[in-house]
């Protein structure tokens, strides 16, 4: 799913500038409407995408599984 995301704000991020420039170009009347558009889009995609991600997994540190295993010493 988030790769969906991903190519949603890729798609929007040019066609907000190319809107800006020229609204025709990316099939507006006029720039309030590409803008508000193509950026709402970006935004929400961006949003999307820092929520839908997995979190990676979190590594068990070796120190704490260290420190609860004591060496048994024999004394003589």
């Amino acid at each position: 799913m988030s790769s969906l995301y991903v190519l949603t704000f890729m798609f929007s991020m040019p066609a907000f500038f190319l809107g800006l420039v020229n609204p025709q170009w990316v099939g507006m009347k006029n720039r309030k409407l590409s803008v508000s558009l193509y950026g709402v889009l970006m935004a929400v995609s961006f949003v999307l995408l820092g929520v839908g991600t997995p979190k990676p997994p979190q590594p068990v540190a070796s120190g704490l599984l260290a420190s609860t295993q004591r060496p048994e010493s024999r004394v003589s």
